[in-house]
């Protein structure tokens, strides 16, 4: 009989197969595997939804800010302080109010109370100069939690809103007020609705007081005290800030009682989004939906197919034989043949493998011998078994041994990489591996076989099956250490100062745009310090030239010991410095970074030429990021004018651009607002 009359014969058991296996298990697994998606898919709404709500209460942080930071504002809260505010300045007020209200979508109404609770200006101006109650609470709320408030039930038919609350300060940072937005929650409160899942779920949001509401936008109620809920605060309380005292990093999923709770915080506020989803109601439901006449159709196709399970083996057997002899082939065995001896079709496919077989072979070993005979490692990944092969002069270069050749045991996951390319090294491998890469080059430091890091040059190219399936990758090592470091050796001669080894002037200046680059988008606190050494003409001039080389090395040192870790230093040219500190909490700790300047080289060290403890003074000027310069040379020429106050006022001091001499300023204890600076 012809092969295609025995698999048409197969190809109809085959069929049968996988309707009994359908038929059998489709009850039982239906409902697991429904309500395995509608579960996979909540935790990744609720998480979706408390990043929604998150950049929902940002965009109100972000209006509130630019609004105390307005200068005409300040202005105004100064003179109200003084009792000097002119009805001009209200009038600006004011209107400003009602144009930030009109801009800001979910915004219902905005005004300024005093501490002592009056209305200084406000969107409905009735209410400028009345006494506000709540005003206590506001202040509460300027202090905590970004200024956002708990949530509060709805007013005059309208929908539950929430308070964004920030301190009010005059242009001498007094404290004048608070500035109050109410916002609406309705349109937040639309992120719960759900669909696709019936009545089996439900979602909150809870605020930081521990209150709760629905979709509906409902009157806000404690979550611990509504039995319905209660369960929440029992399973996911740490993904509530108000129960847990501190947010959880990312959604919490449990599974308890037949439900599924999850909980995913939002920063902003400390609130939270919370879900529940009864998987026991939703398998129910589907599993009822299962039950019927399918059953007889099972019982008769399990039967069909018990009668053909003889027949099916004698057929299949001839396959599995040649199933058996690929298989072996594929796991390097060079000997293994097929052998049939019939006439039949199998016998025509057992002379053609074992042709395809030896030509295969020969390919192996031409392909091989080339590798041998190549200086750089090759290596190969198979993207369809996850195995690696590398060539053999791997193992004369580098130290790392496989356990095995998979590609998680192989040297391109568990070989030591450099540190400063680690990231950018599994990026790059994970970037080629993945479907987003088809070619991979790249220069990385790794451990050789000495023990030492050397550089090496990856490459390596993506290939694809005849589907377009990506099937391997194929790659190079090569060894370009001596080349690297000498293109290093020449990049860092020509970036930092030979004698101080600081950035040289060109260098710091071009690393200080880009760090002032970085300041202005994440709004941090930097500053700019320039160092003037006192009378540095006397060192050269009462012990020689060698001497003062070793006052600049000292004054260097001193720099990269004060910078380390959050900052970096330069040297302009003779004994001028400059030291950038980046990231500061306060604004004093620059002022104490200067006083440990001063106090270190006012200590003093002893010279090897002269054989003298020499003691160093200084002069320094400080300049704040966007507050005393847009550009690098702008704040370079404020904190140069600081410096020369010091100069001309005693030296061996510092003093803030714009300000006066003042060592006390590093006692300040002002914690540091990133609109100060705007």
């Amino acid at each position: 009989m012809k092969i295609r009359f025995k698999l048409a014969g197969i190809m109809l058991i085959i069929l049968i197969i996988p309707i009994i296996a359908v038929y059998a298990v489709y009850s039982s697994k239906c409902s697991k595997e429904v309500t395995h998606g509608q579960i996979s898919s909540l935790e990744i709404i609720n998480g979706d939804r408390a990043a929604y709500l998150n950049e929902f209460l940002e965009k109100y942080i972000v209006v509130q800010k630019n609004f105390v930071t307005d200068k005409e504002v300040k202005s105004f809260a100064g003179n109200i302080s003084n009792n000097m505010a002119e009805p001009e300045e209200l009038k600006y007020v004011n209107d400003l109010i009602r144009d930030t209200v009109k801009r800001t979508e979910n915004a219902k109404d905005m005004f300024i109370v005093s501490d002592k609770g009056i209305v200084l200006a406000a969107y409905d101006t009735l209410k400028v100069g009345t006494y506000d109650d709540n005003f206590m609470d506001f202040l509460t709320y300027s202090t905590a939690n970004n200024g956002i408030s708990c949530i509060y039930p709805p007013s005059s038919g309208d929908s539950c809103y929430f308070y964004i609350c920030r301190r009010v300060y005059s242009p001498t940072n007094e404290k004048v007020g608070v500035s109050v937005i109410k916002v609406s929650l309705e349109d937040a409160a639309e992120i719960l609705k759900i669909t696709g899942f019936g009545n089996f779920a439900d979602s909150l949001i809870v605020d930081n007081q521990g209150q709760y509401i629905a979709s509906n936008v409902s009157t806000p109620k404690m979550l611990s005290d509504v039995v319905e809920y209660r369960d929440f605060t029992e399973n996911v309380s740490e993904a509530i800030p108000f129960y847990s005292g501190t947010a959880s990093n990312g959604t919490v999923k449990k599974e308890s009682g037949g439900s599924f709770f999850f909980g995913t915080p939002v920063p902003n506020g400390s609130w939270s989004v919370v879900s529940r989803f009864e998987v026991n109601a939703a398998r129910s439901e589907a599993s009822s939906m299962m039950s019927g006449p399918g059953a007889v159709v099972i019982i008769s196709l399990i039967l069909a197919a018990a009668a053909m399970i003889f027949v099916c083996y004698v057929f299949t057997e001839p396959i599995k034989q040649i199933v058996n002899v690929i298989s072996k082939k594929n796991k390097g065995d060079a000997n293994v043949r097929l052998e049939f001896e019939s006439n039949d079709e199998f016998g025509q496919i057992s002379t053609e493998f074992n042709a395809m077989f030896d030509s295969i072979f020969e390919s192996e070993q031409r392909y091989r011998t080339v590798v041998s005979m190549m200086d750089n490692v090759v290596f190969e990944i198979n993207l369809k078994t996850f195995k690696v092969y590398v060539s053999d002069n791997f193992n004369k270069k580098f130290s790392y041994r496989a356990k095995d050749d998979s590609f998680n045991e192989s040297f391109l996951y568990k070989m030591k990489v450099h540190k400063d390319d680690m990231k950018r090294y599994m990026d790059d491998l994970d970037a080629i591996v993945s479907s987003q890469g088809d070619k991979w080059e790249g220069e990385y430091r790794m451990k050789n076989f000495y023990g030492d890091f050397s550089w090496i040059r990856v490459k390596g190219r993506k290939y694809f099956d005849r589907s377009g399936a990506p099937s391997k990758i194929i790659g190079l090592l090569v060894d370009i250490d001596k080349e690297k470091k000498s293109a290093i050796t020449l990049i860092q001669k020509a970036s930092f100062d030979a004698l101080t080894q600081l950035y040289n002037r060109p260098t710091f200046l071009r690393t200080l745009d880009e760090e002032m680059n970085s300041s202005n988008a994440r709004r941090s606190l930097d500053a700019l310090m320039f160092i003037d050494l006192d009378d540095f003409k006397h060192f050269n001039d009462e012990y020689g030239h060698k001497c003062g080389d070793e006052v600049l090395k000292f004054v260097a040192d001193t720099i990269k010991e004060v910078t380390y870790e959050r900052g970096f230093g330069g040297r302009l040219g003779g004994d001028e410095f400059v030291m950038c500190l980046t990231n500061l909490t306060l604004i004093g700790d620059a002022g104490k970074a200067a006083a440990e300047v001063i106090s270190i080289l006012n200590e003093g060290f002893i010279s090897e030429s002269t054989e003298l403890h020499l003691n160093i003074h200084c002069s320094i000027g400080i300049a704040f990021f966007r507050e005393n310069g847009s550009d690098s040379t702008e704040l370079l020429e404020a904190a140069d004018s600081a410096m020369y106050k010091i100069k001309k006022s005693g030296k061996s001091n510092f003093a803030y651009a714009g300000g006066e001499t003042n060592i006390n300023a590093v006692e300040t204890t002002d914690t540091f607002d990133s609109t100060f600076l705007r």
